[in-house]
């Protein structure tokens, strides 16, 4: 399995919309950075700040390459809401340095997905995922949404085109630009369209 996450929104954070416009940039995710149904996410100390950003997670259903636009329906067999845990500091720091940084949002357990769901093609687009945290010594609860409004046909043409997806493989069609912090001590839900579609610790 292997895990392509559209980063086109954490190259720059100063709302450009030149860089919405531009072919989808991809990442890859180690498939240890999933965490594992029911187990908690433990902040890291590598890093003095994690942030949680939403994204859309497709789930690839059969093997293709260099899949044209109006083909890109046929491949996807399910989707759900999904958050990475950002090392925020450090991807700064990379950037700036104009070295990789990968490793500021793939390290393992980054990657909370939650159940995958099945849904029509021409429904994915307009996906709500939500994230609620709450703060377990208050009754304060921060929730944080992401409207899926991506071009999926040519995120799936894009990496199609030089990669093989296979069956499986999971797409996350773009981190958002900005996201809550996390503490040890909090409590977080995924949703989907409003259903609960995973819900665990962070310490």
């Amino acid at each position: 399995m292997t895990i392509y996450a559209i980063v086109n929104d954490l190259l720059n954070t100063s709302h450009e919309p030149a860089l919405e416009q531009t072919s989808p940039v991809w990442t890859l995710i180690s498939p240890a950075g999933i965490l594992q149904g029911g187990n908690p996410y433990f902040v890291p100390d590598f890093d003095s700040r994690f942030e949680a950003r939403l994204s859309l997670a497709m789930r690839i259903g059969k093997l293709g390459k260099g899949i044209a636009r109006r083909f890109a329906g046929r491949y996807v067999e399910a989707v759900a809401p999904a958050v990475v845990f950002v090392a925020t500091d450090l991807l700064q720091v990379l950037k700036t340095s104009g070295f990789p940084w990968a490793s500021a949002i793939s390290y393992d357990r980054c990657l909370a997905l939650g159940k995958f769901t099945p849904m029509p093609y021409d429904e994915i687009d307009g996906c709500e995922c939500s994230l609620e945290i709450y703060n377990t010594d208050s009754d304060d609860i921060i929730t944080c949404k992401k409207e899926s409004r991506v071009r999926l046909e040519e995120i799936i043409e894009a990496i199609s085109r030089d990669n093989t997806l296979k069956t499986g493989d999971i797409l996350l069609t773009g981190l958002s630009r900005t996201g809550p912090q996390v503490f040890p001590g909090q409590r977080a839900t995924l949703k989907l369209n409003g259903e609960e579609s995973m819900r665990f610790n962070i310490r």
